[in-house]
């Protein structure tokens, strides 16, 4: 099997972020069963969406052997095990959201990617070991 490397955005508005991102550390792993790099957490406001709250973020650099083609379906699946659904998000509540950036060097989301906050979490992450 070939290891693949993934980037992952992660970002809740909830108040309990906390708790947030320490589950999806557990269920990330659970679920890539791989070597993950998290960067430190930071506030930001909303981009384009409707919330008063910020958001806390995060970025995970994982290495793993799980096919690529079940990389975005295991992050949908997570964020809604959280309880995610589209009415929270018309609401402003984002409890979960992971956004799979970037996938074997291939940039997926480039607005995201370059975004301030995960520039300085992939000089972060990458400074440590990649």
């Amino acid at each position: 099997m070939s290891t693949h490397k993934l980037y992952i955005g992660i970002g809740t508005n909830l108040s309990t972020a906390e708790q947030v991102l320490l589950w999806t550390k557990r269920k990330l792993s659970e679920a890539f069963r791989g070597e993950a790099r998290y960067s430190t957490p930071v506030k930001t406001d909303p981009v384009n969406f409707p919330s008063k709250e910020k958001f806390t973020n995060q970025l995970v650099i994982i290495e793993t052997e799980v096919p690529t083609a079940f990389a975005k379906p295991l992050l949908k699946s997570i964020e809604r095990q959280l309880g995610r659904t589209d009415e929270d998000a018309a609401r402003g509540v984002v409890r979960l959201d992971l956004d799979l950036l970037s996938l074997d060097g291939k940039i997926l989301r480039e607005e995201e990617w370059e975004r301030d906050y995960i520039k300085q979490a992939r000089e972060e992450l990458e400074g440590a070991g990649s």
